[in-house]
């Protein structure tokens, strides 16, 4: 992707490669040659390939979530995320990744298709590797009259 070279910095690299579905890109920074530099590159992106694995989660708009919608001409809203969600994690630890949901319930119409309105979390380990926003698949527009007063009697008894 670039190279440079300074006093100050040595010889410098950034490049990329991709293997399968997984991109790496490595910065070599400080080497003393042109030919040390391309080297530690290659051991780079080799351990990275070698010690990593790229895993496809979820498609973009793929249905996730089925939640209840109130005061809404529909009673229940699909969630999803709008673009395909990777992982990139330690070769042997997917039984250490997981996927949290976090939405701001109660869903209450009207809801649009464009506007977030919740994350979706991927979890290696206890420890966050990504935030998505979640949205509904399709809008929902508001009820009557006679559905939003229905709806506001039955949240007020839950």
């Amino acid at each position: 992707l670039k190279t440079g070279h300074t006093e100050s910095a040595g010889y410098c690299l950034v490049s990329s490669a991709r293997r399968e579905d997984m991109r790496l890109v490595s910065v070599v920074m400080g080497s003393p040659t042109i030919r040390a530099r391309e080297d530690a590159s290659a051991a780079l992106l080799n351990y990275g390939f070698g010690f990593y694995q790229t895993r496809k989660l979820y498609s973009a708009n793929q249905p996730l979530l089925q939640l209840r919608v109130w005061k809404g001409t529909s009673r229940q809203a699909t969630l999803s995320v709008a673009e395909d969600v990777y992982a990139t994690i330690p070769r042997g630890q997917e039984s250490s990744l997981s996927v949290a949901a976090d939405i701001a319930e109660p869903l209450i119409a009207p809801l649009s298709a464009s506007a977030p309105i919740g994350k979706l979390r991927v979890i290696l380990s206890g420890a966050p590797l990504g935030t998505y926003p979640m949205h509904v698949t399709q809008d929902v527009s508001e009820a009557g009259f006679f559905g939003k007063l229905t709806d506001d009697l039955l949240m007020w008894m839950e």
